[in-house]
């Protein structure tokens, strides 16, 4: 007899213009950034200029989640690129910064501001 797990995470992928969006959704942990998962590291990116991943949707993420992006964004420094983050989470974005991703990721506060950028990104503060 087998069991039906539900998975506690999505992921969604949509293109707009020249950008890649991956949307994330749920609990972003060692489950969903396991080794033997697509997660983010399947992602075909040399269609895509441009990748967003958009975490308004997490709920949880802890160090796996963080070491797949971590992952995403180093495939695209090898291309010349950066990585886009959206972020609203207060946690989250202090997780970012004391982890110091903020220096690695491009940080936006709405999926908006992460499309009409193209050369860097104002931070977005906590409360």
């Amino acid at each position: 007899m087998s069991e039906q797990y539900e998975l506690p995470y999505a992921i969604r992928r949509r293109t707009v213009d020249r950008f890649l969006i991956i949307e994330l959704l749920g609990e972003i942990d060692i489950l969903a950034a396991s080794p033997n998962s697509d997660f983010l590291a399947g992602q075909n990116l040399d269609r895509h200029p441009d990748v967003v991943v958009d975490l308004r949707g997490v709920t949880f993420i802890d160090c796996s989640g963080l070491g797949a992006l971590c992952q995403l964004a180093n495939r695209l420094r090898r291309r010349g690129r950066l990585l886009r983050i959206v972020v609203t989470d207060p946690f989250t974005l202090r997780l970012l910064r004391a982890t110091r991703l903020t220096e690695v990721f491009l940080i936006h506060d709405s999926l908006s501001a992460a499309l009409s950028h193209s050369d860097g990104a104002a931070e977005v503060t906590a409360s």
